[in-house]
Order: structure tokens, then C-alpha cells, then sequence
């Protein structure tokens, strides 16, 4: 079959109005189910006719009767517009089956999208969401990620990225070792060797890092849990801490001049599957009126 000139073919409003005709038998009931005048849907006939050059509707007593043009025309176009009709509806259902691919860093993932996660099903329960929690950056085009949630300015050329939460650094522990001594430095810390950040916050107040008892764990999960487990201070963001804050499971100690950091949405350019849109605004709602602690 050959590709359609498209410049030769007839408007695609000339075209369903006559199909519609065709199939009812009346420019009464195509015009309703088109949404459209009666007078809109003859003239839209008349003027095909008058392009094609051929009748292709008369009048049979009350209704319409197609002509052997029109039979062929109605019936090339019921198959046609069959044909894309089943199509859509094929794309539609392979969107709903297809759920969604989250990345997010590791702590969100755990303390802040895993726990709230049950309010989005309860709205949208037929959303699979698969959560893949890494510091890596990827490529959501390339590795086949719907939404990245990232920390950072919210600028990255090629992508849209919308704010879901602001909040802040803070220096949390458990109480029994909080407890324990007025003087932080000599309390044990749970620090990151591959985070350089911390020793620079911790030299700005003062502090010598290398004069520190200092558990390196660098699994972000497993320095949350040693945190608890009352093993060292920990410095976190301070939406990963609300829950074990509220509970009283630790308890955030005075620390000055630790910055504020962003999370993002992520998403790729363009429109956006239903289930994204979804899934996004959402997550921008969970903290639309919960600001973050101060």
C-alpha cells in the first residue's frame, strides 16, 4: 500500500461527518453523536460530494441511503477509522498495564516515599509503582525511568524538574546517647568517607574531624539504623528524619550553619502518560501544607 498524499485527501471532519451519516442513516444522529449541528453535518456531506465529485447520500423516505460510492467510502472508512479506534485502545491499555519506574536516593526512598506510598495506591490502585533507590544519576530516558527524585538547583538541561520538598540538614541521634554528654565531641559520629560535605560543616563550627570518633558507614540505609541503634550522631535531612523524630526514636541536637537542600520531581520534556501526572502531583501535594521542621 502506498503512503497517503495527504495534500490530495479530504479533511478529516468532511470525512468522519460522512461516516457517521452513513452509519445511522441520518444527519440528525450523526450530528449528535458528533457533537455538531444538523446543518453542520450536511454541508460537511454536500461539500465531500462536491470534492469527490460524486453523489454519495440521497434521500430514501425519511432517512438516508448511501449510493454504490458511498458504500464503498463508508465502508473503507468504517474499517479505517475501526482500525485506529482498536489501536488507541490498544496504547491505552498497555498505559494502564505499564506502571511506573521511580528513581530516588536512597533515605527518601525508605523514610519518605515508601511510608506515604499507600495514599497514592488508595487513589490510584491500579498504578504499579516500581521504586529503584540509588545515589547514581541516570538517565531516565536511557535506563527507562518515568520520575527521578533528586536533590540539587532543579536545573538540568533536557529535563523538567518541579520541587517537592524544601528542608534542611540537621544532626540528629538517639536520646539515650544524646544523653550521654553535653560535649558532641566526644560522642561517637557516624560519618560518610565518600561525603566531604560533613567535614566541611564540621570545621566550620569549630570542630576538627579527625578528633572524632567516627564509624564510617557509607550505606546511607545502614547509618540511618546505626543512628537509632544509638551508635553515633548522624547528620540527615531533616524530612528523611520526621518519622523517628516524632516517635521520639532520636532526637535532633543544635548544630550550627547546616545548609538547606531542595528535593525534585524529575521527568522528561514533553507530555506526560496519565499515571506520571498522577504520580507527581501526588507527591508535590504530600508537602504542599507540611512545611519542613525549624
Amino acid at each position: 500500500m502506498s503512503d497517503p498524499d495527504w495534500r490530495h485527501l479530504p479533511s478529516l471532519s468532511a470525512l468522519r461527518a460522512f461516516e457517521a451519516a452513513a452509519r445511522f442513516a441520518s444527519f440528525s444522529e450523526a450530528a449528535r453523536v458528533l457533537n455538531v449541528t444538523h446543518a453542520a453535518v450536511s454541508q460537511a456531506v454536500r461539500g465531500l460530494e462536491g470534492e469527490l465529485g460524486t453523489t454519495l447520500l440521497r434521500r430514501d423516505g425519511r432517512g438516508l441511503a448511501l449510493t454504490d460510492d458511498g458504500e464503498r467510502l463508508a465502508r473503507a472508512l468504517r474499517d479505517g477509522f475501526g482500525t485506529i479506534a482498536g489501536s488507541i485502545e490498544a496504547l491505552r491499555g498497555a498505559e494502564k498495564g505499564r506502571g511506573l519506574r521511580v528513581t530516588a536516593t536512597p533515605n527518601f526512598a525508605q523514610s519518605v516515599l515508601l511510608p506515604r506510598l499507600g495514599s497514592f495506591w488508595r487513589r490510584h490502585p491500579d498504578v504499579a509503582v516500581s521504586i529503584n533507590p540509588d545515589y547514581a544519576v541516570v538517565d531516565l530516558a536511557r535506563d527507562g525511568y518515568d520520575v527521578g527524585i533528586r536533590t540539587g538547583q532543579g536545573q538540568w538541561p533536557g529535563l523538567r524538574a518541579e520541587p517537592v520538598v524544601r528542608t534542611r540538614f540537621i544532626l540528629v541521634g538517639a536520646p539515650e546517647l544524646v544523653a550521654r554528654d553535653d560535649d558532641l565531641t566526644r560522642l561517637p559520629w557516624l560519618l560518610s568517607s565518600g561525603d566531604p560535605q560533613e567535614s566541611t560543616w564540621l570545621e566550620a563550627a569549630g570542630v576538627d574531624p579527625g578528633s572524632l570518633k567516627v564509624a564510617g558507614i557509607d550505606n546511607p540505609i545502614l547509618a540511618v539504623s546505626a543512628a537509632l541503634a544509638g551508635y553515633g550522631l548522624l547528620f540527615s535531612a531533616d524530612v528523611v528524619a520526621t518519622a523517628d523524630l516524632a516517635a521520639g526514636r532520636l532526637v535532633e541536637v543544635p548544630f550550627p550553619g547546616l545548609p538547606e537542600l531542595t528535593y525534585w520531581a524529575v521527568t522528561l520534556p514533553g507530555p506526560r502518560r496519565p499515571a506520571v501526572e498522577a504520580f507527581v502531583g501526588w507527591l508535590r501535594a504530600q508537602f504542599a501544607e507540611k512545611p519542613s521542621r525549624n
